[in-house]
């Protein structure tokens, strides 16, 4: 007659092997989240640079919280660098949406154009701001079915920096080099450049969530 066996658990083998177990699920969860999360910011570049002339894409970023361990909550950010309310976050949306921008009153947009100069900071001064910034007084230009524009006179461009400026007395006597130069183009309204969606990127990821987080968990041992 066979004797019964004895079953013996050691209840502190199972806890260790339990927790163990939790935490490499964890930290298969916080893998995945931060891998989804720098995916949608280079997607987000990717699709910013082939829609957008110029370097808007370099304003996206992200982060992840914790990057590497075990966590219950990991949490992974993409933002925009600088500003969200301010020029960036306005090119962005500009890019984006579609809509329409009109001057106050029924005013024209003033778009500075490169001659105008100045650095990234002055890049939306009005023409009244460029004109006490300069001492240099603009002529306005009506263009029949075409945008208006505030041009400088009697003006030469900066062969290195193609900014605008007006000539010397005694070149001006000389009759040299003298030219009228636009500033600014004058716009009733602006139009909103729907180039490409934020939005489709942004639901495709929670596909690729569940994606990660399962191919970070495959490589988990059960013992």
């Amino acid at each position: 007659m066979a004797s019964a066996a004895d079953l013996i658990l050691d209840g502190k083998a199972l806890d260790a092997s339990a927790d163990k177990l939790i935490r490499q699920y964890l930290s298969a969860g916080t893998k995945a989240v931060s891998t989804t999360g720098r995916n949608l910011e280079k997607k987000l570049e990717s699709a910013t640079q082939a829609a957008v002339p110029g370097k808007l894409w370099r304003a996206w970023q992200s982060s992840a919280f914790p990057k590497t361990g075990p966590a219950r909550n990991p949490t992974s950010t993409v933002w925009l660098k600088g500003n969200a309310n301010g020029r960036t976050g306005g090119a962005v949306t500009f890019w984006t949406q579609p809509g329409t921008i009109r001057g106050k009153n029924g005013q024209f947009l003033a778009v500075m154009l490169p001659s105008a100069g100045g650095n990234n900071r002055q890049r939306n001064m009005t023409p009244g701001e460029w004109e006490r910034r300069t001492g240099q007084k603009l002529r306005f230009v009506y263009r029949k079915g075409r945008a208006s524009l505030l041009v400088l006179d009697n003006a030469t461009l900066n062969g290195r920096t193609g900014s605008a400026r007006t000539l010397t007395d005694r070149r001006k006597a000389s009759g040299r080099g003298a030219t009228t130069v636009p500033i600014f183009v004058l716009l009733p309204v602006v139009r909103f450049r729907n180039a490409f969606a934020i939005e489709p990127l942004v639901n495709a990821s929670d596909g690729e969530l569940a994606r990660e987080f399962f191919n970070a968990v495959r490589g988990i041992s059960l013992r």
